[in-house]
């Protein structure tokens, strides 16, 4: 009984047979890449002619021969970069959740799939907040604030791709539904530097994120602390925003960029009472920590 579908996978096998055949030398002929992989001629000239037109391989005009096309190069470093970012920003990730008292994670938009995806998250889950495995993909970014502080600095036109089909999905009853809402909240976002994240996502549990930039000045990814909304309000949004803003900034100078964040006062008796166990004063009763957007 032949599978449906079988005929799809035996495609991309042989594709990435061909890609393979690479590996024994930098420029091949047609020849030469039926013979590495075993496949027939005719296969290989339609494979190579298809990812051509990607420009995942190229023909050298004259001599008819193919190399690797420069979009590989691309792709690859988008890995190399994502491998490099969760190297560098995993000391920082520890202290912002050692100060914080939280769970620190670090997010990347992943250009190829259009999808905001978790690659470290440091720290004790609590209640009130959810793990995230290294890899997956956040289906509702409009309220998490990693995914707010990615949004805020792409294409207007990329947001909607970012969200997906589903669009404005409603987690709770904090969760942003609507379009101009989202655009205010991001708007709030670039101006104050820092996204927030007020139990929008999950009931109990609030986060605050801020956007990470290399060399260029461009946003590649996003820091957050999450835990519960109790305690973020008992350190103060301000307090918490500054950690992340300043594990943001950190991670961009070792990726070459430069950010200069807009500073934010720490109150250090607030995180000094949060280390030690001592219930801090709360936020004044006028804020109402929970609504975001």
């Amino acid at each position: 009984m032949v599978r449906v579908g079988m005929k799809t996978a035996t495609t991309i096998e042989k594709v990435c047979q061909v890609f393979r055949a690479f590996h024994g030398g930098t420029s091949l002929g047609l020849t030469q890449i039926a013979a590495l992989t075993g496949l027939l001629k005719s296969d290989v000239h339609r494979i190579l002619k298809s990812l051509q037109q990607f420009g995942f391989i190229e023909q050298d005009g004259e001599r008819g021969r193919y190399r690797l096309g420069l979009e590989l190069l691309e792709l690859g470093h988008l890995v190399h970069q994502r491998l490099r970012l969760s190297e560098v920003a995993r000391p920082v990730l520890r202290q912002l959740a050692e100060s914080a008292g939280g769970v620190a994670n670090l997010a990347t938009l992943d250009l190829i799939e259009s999808k905001i995806v978790f690659i470290e998250q440091i720290g004790t889950l609590g209640t009130g907040q959810s793990p995230w495995r290294i890899g997956e993909r956040v289906e509702y970014p409009h309220a998490t604030a990693v995914g707010k502080a990615l949004m805020a600095h792409i294409d207007p036109g990329m947001i909607k791709i970012v969200l997906g089909p589903k669009g404005l999905v409603r987690r709770t009853h904090h969760t942003i539904t609507n379009e101009a809402a989202l655009e205010n909240d991001l708007r709030c976002t670039r101006e104050r530097g820092y996204a927030t994240d007020f139990e929008e996502a999950l009931e109990g549990g609030s986060c605050i994120g801020a956007p990470v930039r290399d060399y260029t000045r461009r946003v590649v990814a996003a820091v957050s602390v999450s835990m519960e909304t109790h305690k973020l309000a008992n350190i103060g949004e301000r307090n918490v925003a500054a950690l992340v803003m300043s594990a943001a900034t950190k991670i961009s100078s070792m990726l070459g960029g430069t950010v200069r964040p807009t500073p934010i006062p720490i109150s250090s008796s607030r995180l000094r009472s949060q280390a030690d166990g001592a219930a801090p004063p709360r936020e004044s009763k006028g804020r109402k920590l929970g609504v975001a957007g």
